[in-house]
Order: structure tokens, then sequence, then C-alpha cells
């Protein structure tokens, strides 16, 4: 019970540290600002798709810029511990190594969740707005758990691991170049991409398997739902095994210390 009660109080330190942070809100502001475009919607509705198929195109576009934010904002937690010296105050905590490192990835995740899903429901209220369908409000919920949620806890992950090893700023624009590259890039320009693959964090492989979508940014679609359950077997396995590898690397370092 009492490692419970540490393990819930690490989790909403980190929760809160995240969530305060003024330039999260305004980022995802930004990202608000440039997704919620008449055109870009308006376009989405123009296809007059089946109201699952609309919902499932919007959490698409949702994802274009969130988990960018997610993974730069992530990408410093640990760094930031090392530079404000609180990794020296937990480690002489009770708490184990391996509860302070999920109470991290958990609180820190969910706190940066928070402006993404907003920006979510504020695409999803503006297509509500302008169909008057407000039918794609519960299946819109669905489609964001489904396809957007894998590729947060796939990013997250790697954005908290990867910093503990190289320098975050590097991390960070090697992130960014990550993501135009590996899920932006249509995997019919000529140049090698891992867009269209079960690696494809932005869930564009979700999208086309789940529901019917013909292609997007060059996937072609659909494909059989196999496809799909694959590509978030394998970002969520991803997702673990970095955790596994963060533990391993922290519990070598205290050793070391």
């Amino acid at each position: 019970m009492n490692s419970l009660k540490m393990a819930w109080g690490a989790l909403h330190y980190e929760f809160l540290m995240q969530v305060r942070r003024p330039t999260l809100w305004l980022t995802f502001l930004g990202f608000a600002l440039l997704l919620l475009n008449r055109s870009l919607i308006g376009g989405m509705i123009a296809l007059h798709a089946p109201t699952l198929q609309l919902a499932a195109l919007l959490a698409l576009l949702t994802n274009w810029l969130a988990p960018l934010g997610v993974g730069i904002f992530l990408a410093d937690r640990l760094p930031r511990d090392r530079r404000l010296k609180v990794e020296e105050l937990l480690n002489t905590l009770s708490g184990t190594i391996r509860m302070r490192m999920l109470s991290k990835y958990l609180g820190a995740t969910l706190a940066t969740l928070l402006p993404a899903f907003l920006l979510y429901l504020l695409i999803l209220g503006f297509a509500v707005w302008q169909t008057g369908n407000f039918l794609l409000i519960p299946p819109g919920i669905v489609c964001y758990a489904v396809i957007v949620l894998p590729g947060m806890f796939f990013v997250s992950a790697f954005s908290i691991a990867c910093p503990a090893v190289i320098w975050g700023p590097l991390y960070q624009f090697l992130f960014f170049g990550y993501w135009f590259w590996g899920n932006l890039l249509s995997p019919t320009s000529g140049l090698p991409t891992l867009n269209g693959t079960a690696l494809t964090p932005i869930g564009t492989v979700i999208d086309i398997s789940f529901f019917g979508i013909s292609s997007m940014r060059g996937v072609a679609g659909p494909s059989s739902p196999l496809n799909g359950v694959a590509s978030i077997v394998a970002l969520l396995g991803l997702a673990i095994l970095a955790l596994v590898a963060l533990f391993k690397f922290l519990k070598w370092q205290q050793a070391r210390q």
C-alpha cells in the first residue's frame, strides 16, 4: 500500500510538472490555429465519407502535428531532472527505479496528451458544427483511442528513453526530421520511408486497415484489419522495449555511482 501511495505521488508530481508548462499549451494552441482550417476540414467533409470514416480522417488530421509536440516536450524530462538536481533527490527515496520510471512516463505522458486531446476535441467539434452531425462524436472518441493513442505511447516512450543516452536537443532535432520523413513523406516519392509500414505512429496503416480509407498520403488502402492489429502491437511492443531498456540503463547508471 505504501508503494502504491509513493507511485501515485510521483505520478501526480510528474503530471503537474508537465501540465503547468506554458510553452506546452502555447504550442498546441499554435497547432490548433494551423489545423482548424476550413479548407482542411472542409475538404474532408466534402468527400461525403460515412460518419465512421470521417471520424477516422479527423483523428489522422490531428496526428499530423500533435505527436510531434508530444515527443519534443517529453524529451527534456530526464535531462531536466539532472539539471535541477531532482534526480539526486529521488535516488535518496525508498521507491524503486522501476516505480519512479513508470511514474515519470505515465505522469508526463498523460499531462502532454491533455492538450493534444483537447486539440482533437476542437477539430471534432469544428467538424460537427460544419456538418450538423452530432453522431460524429462517439466514433470520434473510438477513432482517437485506436488511431492516435498507440503512436502517442510509442513516441512518448522513445522521447523519454533516448535522451538518457544522447543529448536532448540532438534527439529533438532528429525526432523532428524523423517525423516528417517516416510519417508524412509519401512512399511513392521515390525516397525510402517507414510511412505505410507497421512502424508508422501517425496511424495511417491503422486508419486504412480498420476504417476502409481508400488511400492516405500515398499509402494505398483499404487493407486487411490484420495489418492494423500488427501496427498497434508493433508500436506498443516497441514502447515497452524502450522502457525496459531505459530501466536497465538507469539501474546500471545508479550501480556505478
